[in-house]
């Protein structure tokens, strides 16, 4: 079994919401251990088209492709404008 790639190290500024702890532990359980970079990409997709900073076809072929490599260079792409976004949801959530 190929090991799953490290994590990002500012995963936790892309994704607030994600607990790696607890994603760990709740893989290890099922001795699953690449689901937990599943669940990463899972959440951090569902944030940026709720953000609206993927749409349409883009978010569909995202959804599709669970290639950590791709989405590695995808994050790269898009790492300022989800930045901005979640900055923006912070200023007018105060």
């Amino acid at each position: 079994m190929r090991l799953a790639h490290p994590f990002l190290e500012d995963y936790h500024v892309l994704c607030p919401c994600f607990l790696l702890p607890e994603a760990e532990r709740v893989v290890a359980e099922f001795k699953l251990p690449k689901m937990v970079q599943v669940a990463f990409y899972s959440i951090l997709l569902n944030e940026v088209v709720e953000l609206g900073v993927v749409r349409g076809f883009m978010a569909e072929g995202l959804k599709s492709c669970l290639r950590w490599s791709c989405f590695e260079a995808w994050i790269g792409r898009i790492d300022h404008e989800l930045r901005e976004a979640q900055l923006r949801r912070q200023t007018t959530a105060v």
